[in-house]
């Protein structure tokens, strides 16, 4: 049997097997801090699909310093006794449940209420706002909070806790950290003084809440900052902290500032981004090790536990995708597993859109009460035109239910815009989904007709019960002087159009335009140079952070001229001319110029069609948005129909 699916032991608790599911804030949390149903069947539905243990998400220690809006914590007596019912059904499925304790401290968005949130010193935290640095006399009091939630946690069901003390972050990080500490007193200089509050908190809850109830520990292996805690300087903290109660190391890694892309790593960032820290960590514990990070792939954990390497690993976003990852994988149906890209769309984009976190492949994420799956009680011919994403989801869905389904696609191969969107630079993960999907459609008995170009004869002829039509989007060209000089950004990135070299301007500085500058910089075979040229205040508008960041530093390090709020008005011999706040303003020299303004809904079919058949329409067809609207049209639909 493979080492993930042994039983491994922490104090007093027994996983059983090595597999444990990230905490995530999501926004499904409730007003009153518990769990409500929809957080309930989210978390549940992991259980069942086999994992060993769920950390839930950060769990205040004191109710009135909340983290990001409704955060969970111990309330009351009443509050517990909902969390022990919550528990109580988790444990039916022979998983293990332990919360994230923290006080969210400069992370508090306690600031709207007019109370400045405490830290370590004083500084800006993540909303702008200046913390307030505790004193000396008040960190008992931090101590006891600490102490109490996770007495509250043990009466509630709890199995154990975990302390988050990573990525300069939140109260105890910000002690730990010299990014953040400033201080000058017995908590401030040294590495070990800086660890003096979390080295109290640990005796507290030991003493409290006795030996076997386990303390799992999540720190930075390295905050990978020049200015903040090293590897060398954790593999040193370790022996004190295992003296003081640690029973076992979650190794994540970077800062929430500095360093975001880090601690939630998407495009660019290797798989297992913290296992060469956890495994020197490791060198040194004597107590389990586990691992946090971009942890995707089924096989290659197993492979990093075979090793050794570490004792456990922490899986987040692939969980999201796929809640039978662990299932799926000791079964060995591996191509069963719905794949996370690491994108960050669905779950960090929409959280920073204060929506609640969703998942591109898997939108029934968070939302498991409202799909049930069943089996259609009306087998229906359904013809689905076009073989992107949307379509590709809702052929799977479709058939999966029992429905016959034929899907026409134009080109030669499936995919749509996703072919385009996984050729830049650290972009290639996006393939996975497409590879997914047809194994899935294979598997249900999609048929897919290639190089076939659906007209309304053609479908008439196949006499479905319904159609969906999912022709996907056209790029835009701007309708301005010398648009005949402009290429488009897909011809590009499709290798339509070559540009080994010169002087390139980018009209368009959204998320195709910068995929398109890093795609150019990569294939130069010359000098080449790049501007971008936004029409909007900023660049990069509605990335996500964890991609974004990256991508700007990128950019600098390539010298990447980005021009904005710029409205071009027209091209002419290389010169671009540009509209501004100052007025019009001239740039020359460039001998490409590319239009990467978004695209337009194509669906050349509907009128066509929708009075001869039960007609729907998904995805960009349907409005132009990202694949994250796509799937969740096409799931939305599939399970109705």
């Amino acid at each position: 049997m493979k080492t993930m699916f042994t039983p491994l032991q922490i104090a007093g608790m027994e996983v059983k097997n090595r597999t444990f599911m990230a905490p995530m804030s999501l926004g499904y949390e409730s007003q009153d801090g518990t769990v409500n149903e929809k957080m309930e069947a989210y978390w549940l539905r992991r259980a069942e699909g086999g994992v060993g243990c769920i950390i839930v998400d950060a769990t205040s220690v004191d109710p009135s310093v909340p983290y990001l809006g409704n955060t969970l914590c111990f309330r009351s007596e009443e509050s517990i006794q909902k969390y022990k019912h919550f528990t109580d059904k988790v444990h039916q499925y022979d998983c293990k449940i332990i919360p994230q304790i923290t006080h969210p401290g400069p992370e508090s968005v306690s600031a709207f209420y007019g109370v400045a949130p405490v830290a370590s010193s004083v500084y800006p935290n993540s909303m702008g706002q200046m913390t307030r640095e505790l004193a000396i006399e008040e960190l008992p009091g931090i101590v006891d909070l600490y102490v109490k939630a996770s007495l509250d946690a043990q009466r509630a069901g709890f199995d154990g806790i975990e302390l988050h003390c990573a990525h300069a972050y939140m109260l105890l990080g910000s002690f730990l950290s010299p990014l953040r500490n400033k201080r000058t007193d017995a908590y401030g200089g040294s590495l070990l003084n800086r660890a003096r509050l979390l080295f109290e908190v640990i005796d507290g809850i030991k003493e409290a809440c006795g030996k076997d109830f386990p303390i799992i520990l999540r720190m930075s292996g390295s905050e990978k900052d020049p200015q903040g805690n090293t590897l060398e300087d954790m593999k040193r903290l370790i022996p004190y902290l295992e003296k003081h109660g640690v029973d076992c190391f979650e190794i994540s890694g970077g800062t929430q500032y500095e360093r975001c892309n880090k601690i939630i790593p998407c495009h660019g960032e290797a798989e297992f981004t913290n296992l060469e820290e956890a495994k020197a960590i490791k060198s040194v514990a004597t107590k389990p090790v586990i691992t946090v990070g971009k942890i995707l792939d089924a096989r290659l954990a197993e492979d990093v536990l075979d090793a050794g390497e570490v004792d456990g690993v922490v899986i987040g976003r692939a969980l999201l995708a796929e809640p039978d990852f662990v299932k799926k994988a000791e079964e060995a149906r591996y191509d069963e597993i719905a794949p996370c890209a690491a994108c960050g769309v669905g779950c960090v984009g929409e959280q920073t859109k204060r929506r609640p976190a969703t998942c591109v492949i898997n939108p029934i994420a968070g939302r498991e009460l409202e799909f049930e799956f069943t089996q259609a009680e009306d087998i229906k011919n359904i013809v689905v035109v076009g073989a992107g994403i949307g379509g590709l989801a809702a052929a799977r869905i479709l058939a999966k239910r029992g429905h016959h389904v034929l899907v026409l696609e134009k080109e030669k191969k499936a995919g749509g815009q996703l072919n385009l969107a996984c050729r830049p630079p650290f972009k290639q993960e996006i393939s996975k989904w497409v590879v997914y999907l047809l194994n899935e459609c294979a598997r249900y008995g999609v048929e897919i007709r290639y190089e076939t170009e659906a007209t309304s004869a053609m479908i008439e002829e196949l006499r479905p019960q319904i159609v969906i039509l999912a022709t996907g989007a056209k790029p835009f060209l701007l309708p301005i002087e010398g648009k005949e000089t402009m290429v488009l950004a897909n011809d590009v990135l499709n290798g339509d159009v070559n540009i080994p070299s010169g002087n390139v301007a980018i009209i368009g500085g959204g998320m195709v335009g910068m995929e398109t500058a890093e795609y150019i910089l990569h294939h130069a075979r010359g000098n080449a140079s790049v501007t971008l040229i936004e029409m909007m205040d900023t660049i990069g508008q509605g990335m996500v952070p964890n991609n974004l960041v990256p991508t700007m530093k990128r950019f600098k390090q390539e010298g990447v001229q980005m021009i904005t709020s710029a409205k071009v008005k027209s091209i002419q011999e290389g010169t671009i001319t540009v509209e501004t706040k100052q007025g019009e303003i001239q740039y020359s020299g460039f001998t490409h110029v590319i239009c990467a303004v978004g695209s337009t809904s194509w669906n050349p079919l509907y009128e066509e069609v929708k009075d001869k058949q039960e007609t729907y329409v998904i995805g960009d067809a349907n409005g132009v948005a990202q694949a994250l609207e796509a799937v969740r049209a096409a799931y939305e639909l599939g399970y109705k129909l």
